[in-house]
């Protein structure tokens, strides 16, 4: 299996190259009357007799430009524009694999440029901001933005919906300059109408101060800038679905953007196992363009039970200011969402205890389960970039989050051990009713330098004084929230080897939990230096009653209850330094800057808890020295590629918790306790990391990654676990021998330009981690070596409105070994994952959707093999294309078992769980949409 899946790797990188001829031409631009080269004239291809633009680009820092991958054997047409001057026009033809330099292209000055000034070309410099004209960009009528970016040049719209400009993600786009009814770029690029847009806007969003540290380290954001009258609009979705086995499916969301203002209100209904999460994800996956080939609002074929879920939730949006500039934003942000959920689990497993003397010890479980969950949500947000106190401007967000869940569950559980001294039967059965809510309040408020901004700092100090020019900043959090646990447990144990063992418990178990949390910190910035002061206050009441029921009498449980107050505090304070310490600069060459970052901070850890159980009183001091360094070189061959790399260290120590040194035991599970450990240290942990990037300044380039990285543990806890008749037994242990952690992960990705209108994209994904860890079965240590590799990679093949194709595969293995002698303990997993989706418009109306996922698990001599074949067809109707109607089948080979497996580190558990099977649905679907109005 793993040959396969690397040869297909070896032969695809290999063979990929060949897909398109190489075609390029070049050429400079410069000012006739002067011979001053021309920065950021905007160059444009058309194929000659045509009106729209096929490739634009603009003209670097020298003047020159360079256009590759156009077609062999047609005639096209090279226009230059540059504002002042006369538009030159050439007409050209290649051959296959020609490069044609047209070298120095005179472009002639021009006294009145009023015709110049009316003429916007497809793609042009406006200061520091890439604009692109949407409206020399012929599409359909019922295109969207996304359809729009597919003709830019630079641009690449990834199979899986990332988005890239030369190389560098845009993980953001704005419209006007804010956000487009949530934060997620999938709900502006396929429900925004490109008739509406008037142009797109990419941009380095970082500050001043962040430029001139590292010019090339570029953090792309795209905003959207609408035609007058546009801001104005609504869109949504509407649709209602039947099918078999009494699946249903309900789902709907209305958009209405007025003014300064958004509004949103959303619904979704289902019994089909489609688990909406957000608002975002809703309006994502009932987009106008159609999900294709990424939906992740399907049904889910993997999780356990039956979920019959229901979802109601909206959003508000207001901009106090209505300014569309992209870095000034003052809006208030609202949300609310409240879920119901009714899920019903079926589970039956056999573990097997891993372990020399032990191999023939099992156990066996079946359970069943009925959960009825309510969750609401609402989150208000302040944003506020532009404030001023006095001289100084400022920069503040504050926000306010309030969640309240109540849930319901009972279960039913039948646990029978099959160990060596221990035959015996357990039987619980479990109602509980919890109450959870929780209110957190966090902000944030930054204070910068006379003549600065979230944008510019001043760094030179001129007749400013030294206090003038320092940044403060305050960062708060609160959070408060109060638990109520009821649960009426009944179980009974039979031992069969031991009588005396036998017994039967009713408990009813009352649990207050009140918890605060409160963080403050504190920030002086000046140049190259930072100090941060942070102190963070945890506190928790807890009020645990149980009592057992006896006959018809209610007796004090006094092991389990109990009144316990705990309180930490933690003290931090660091001081930072960031500093170039190497910049070279060859013009037209290359540029190469290293930086050095270092922190040197102290954590001073306070805790106590006090409780009514004598043995839970426990107090706990800790200091530890936080020591962090780095060092990072940017490098760029100008026009050519851009590089990073970095080098860090960083110290720190784990504290051992109160659950570990003082567990409390329920009785009512007799054949297992967890013991912890009456003494712990604490742990220190060393960490060094090595990192690369590399990114092809072009469109359809290479960028890739690796990063490398050692921790080490000393001092690290481990699994102590002892067999006893009738019992086993948890304990935990430090070990003093150093335990070593590697990982190594890396990724590569390719677009390619296979011809007019058709992209494959490339994405390779792998990392692997090798490290030992320690442990003792029945007091005999274990040094147990383990690895795990896991690679990814996907390919997506587009035909720009016509055609997708994603094929992803997915391979994980872990393997351990006792390397201190013989254990049944070692064991090998495999776990591969290959699914390929197909989304095909046969017409502009008519669409088919495919996707199927095979699935192989292997450990030992288990083996389980799923082929899980989804499909749909749809159809639109209406002059706007705004009426669909679907047909769905899911699961068409019926090969859900749903069995699964286990590995954990002392057992092996295979088994089975209900989850969702085959069914067939018919929906149908409304898309309201208006731009303008």
């Amino acid at each position: 299996m793993s040959y396969t899946f690397i040869r297909y790797i070896l032969i695809t990188l290999c063979c990929i190259g060949t897909l398109n001829a190489q075609t390029k031409i070049q050429g400079i631009a410069i000012d006739t009357l002067y011979k001053n080269i021309l920065r950021s004239a905007s160059v444009s291809i058309y194929e000659k007799g045509k009106e729209s633009v096929e490739k634009v680009t603009l003209t670097d820092a020298y003047g020159k430009f360079v256009v590759n991958d156009l077609a062999a054997n047609k005639p096209y047409l090279l226009e230059l524009r540059y504002q002042g001057f006369q538009k030159v026009l050439q007409e050209f033809m290649l051959s296959k694999n020609e490069e044609k330099d047209f070298g120095k292209i005179h472009m002639a000055f021009v006294e009145n440029q009023l015709e110049e000034v009316e003429v916007i070309p497809p793609v042009r410099m406006n200061g520091d901001t890439l604009e692109f004209n949407a409206d020399a960009f012929q599409l359909d009528s019922n295109a969207v933005v996304e359809d729009l970016l597919r003709k830019l040049p630079g641009v690449v719209v990834w199979g899986d919906g990332s988005l890239t400009y030369n190389g560098r993600e845009i993980p953001n786009v704005l419209v006007n300059g804010k956000e487009f009814f949530g934060s997620d770029k999938a709900i502006v690029l396929q429900n925004l109408s490109k008739d509406a847009v008037k142009k797109l806007q990419v941009y380095d969003k970082r500050n001043e101060k962040e430029k001139k540290e590292n010019p090339h380290d570029v953090k792309y954001e795209m905003n959207v800038a609408l035609k007058k009258g546009k801001e104005n609009m609504y869109f949504g979705n509407a649709s209602i679905g039947l099918g078999t086995t009494k699946r249903y499916q309900q789902h709907a969301n209305f958009n209405l953007a007025k003014n300064k203002s958004q509004f949103t209100l959303g619904y979704s209904g289902n019994n089909s196992n489609k688990n909406l999460q957000n608002m975002d994800q809703l309006l994502r996956n009932t987009s106008f363009k159609g999900v294709g080939i990424n939906a992740d609002f399907d049904s889910d074929f993997l999780s356990t039970g039956i979920n019959n879920q229901h979802v109601l939730g909206s959003r508000y949006q207001y901009d106090i200011i209505g300014t569309n500039e992209v870095n000034r934003k003052h809006n208030i942000i609202g949300n609310v969402l409240s879920r119901w959920d009714n899920i019903r689990t079926e589970s039956h497993s056999t573990t097997t205890l891993l372990s020399e003397e032990h191999n023939n010890n099992t156990r066996t479980n079946n359970n069943q389960n009925e959960n009825h969950r309510q969750n609401q949500q609402m989150d208000l947000r302040y944003t506020n970039t532009g404030g001023k106190i006095k001289e100084r401007q400022n920069s503040f967000t504050a926000n306010i989050n309030a969640y309240h869940q109540k849930n319901q569950d009972e279960s039913d559980d039948i646990t029978q051990y099959n160990y060596e001294g221990n035959h015996a039967e357990n039987t619980a059965n479990n109602n509980s009713n919890n109450q959870i809510r929780r209110l957190n309040f966090s902000s944030k408020l930054d204070v910068y330098g006379v003549n600065s901004s979230p944008n510019m700092r001043m760094t030179s100090k001129g007749d400013k004084s030294f206090w003038q020019l320092i940044t403060y900043g305050v960062l708060i959090n609160s959070d408060i929230s109060q638990q109520n646990n009821r649960n009426e447990r009944k179980s009974t144990y039979i031992n069969y080897d031991n009588d005396s063992l036998n017994r039967n418990d009713h408990r009813f178990y009352d649990n207050k939990l009140d918890q605060q949390t409160h963080d403050i910190q504190l920030t002086a910035n000046y140049n190259d230096w930072r100090i941060t002061q942070k102190i963070s206050y945890y506190h928790t009441n807890t009020d645990n009653d149980v009592k057992n029921l006896i006959g018809n009498q209610f007796e004090q449980n006094t092991d389990l209850s109990h009144i316990s107050t705990f309180n930490r505090v933690q003290y931090m304070p660091t001081i930072h330094y960031s500093k170039n310490i190497g910049y070279t600069n060859m013009d037209g060459r290359y540029s190469n800057s290293t930086n050095l970052n270092m922190s040197l901070g102290s954590r001073f850890h306070n805790e106590k808890n006090s409780s009514s159980l004598d043995y839970r009183n426990l107090e706990q001091h800790f200091g530890t020295f936080i020591p962090k360094i780095g060092i990072n070189n940017y490098y760029t061959k100008n026009g050519k590629y851009y590089m990073s790399s970095a080098l860090n260290f960083e110290y720190d120590e784990e504290y051992p918790n109160l659950d570990r040194l003082r567990p409390i035991y329920d009785n009512s599970h007799v054949a297992f306790r967890y013991f912890g450990a009456e003494h712990l240290n604490k742990t220190s942990r060393s960490r060094i990391t090595l990192s690369n990037n590399y990114n092809e300044q072009r469109q359809h380039g290479y960028s890739g990654s690796v990063s490398l990285g050692l921790t080490l543990y000393k001092n690290g806890l481990t699994d102590s676990i002892v067999y006893v008749p009738g019992q086993q037994q948890n304990y935990v242990t430090q070990i003093k021998d150093l335990m070593k952690l590697y990982y190594f992960s890396g990724n590569l990705d390719k677009s390619y330009l296979i011809g007019k209108n058709q992209t494959l994209n490339m994405q390779f994904r792998g990392n692997l981690n090798w490290g030992n860890k320690f442990q003792y079965m029945d007091q005999e240590k274990q040094e147990m070596l383990h690895n795990a590799q896991n690679i990814e990679l996907e390919s997506y093949y587009t035909l720009v409105d016509r055609y997708q194709i994603g094929w992803t595969n997915g391979w994980n293995r872990y393997s351990r070994y006792n390397k201190l002698g013989n254990s049944n303990n070692d064991y090998v997993s495999n776990y591969w994952s290959s699914g390929l989706s197909m989304s095909y418009s046969l017409t502009n109306r008519w669409q088919i959707n495919s996707n199927a996922t095979s699935r192989l698990s292997t450990s030992g001599t288990y083996k389980d093999h799923a082929l899980i074949w989804n499909a749909n067809t749809s159809y639109r109707m209406m002059k706007g294309n705004n009426l669909e109607v679907k047909l769905a089948a899911y699961d068409l080979l019926q090969e859900n078992k749903g069995l699964y497996m286990l590995n954990g580190l002392t057992e092996f558990t295979q088994g089975y769980r209900n989850n969702l099977t085959q069914y067939f649905m018919l929906s149908l679907s409304y898309f309201p949409r208006k731009f303008g109005f």
